[in-house]
């Protein structure tokens, strides 16, 4: 019977290790997507981010890449 709660447990830190390293690799992944980033969900949108001069050259290219993907 200890071998079950032991099991039991086992498995529920595994399920809690697994949900804390989704969450924290989809964060990260929100960090880097300049989409999530500026909450770009149209041409108009990228468009406006590349006019914008408070948004770093880095990720105006990103952008830039995305806006021409697009149009095509």
């Amino acid at each position: 019977m200890i071998w079950l709660y032991i099991l039991i447990a086992g498995v529920i830190g595994l399920q809690v290790y697994l949900f804390i390293l989704g969450r924290r690799i989809r964060k990260k992944e929100k960090e880097n997507n300049v989409l999530f980033k500026y909450d770009i969900n149209s041409r108009q949108r990228a468009w406006q981010l590349l006019a914008d001069p408070t948004v770093p050259d880095e990720d105006k290219k990103k952008i830039r890449e995305l806006y021409d993907q697009e149009g095509e």
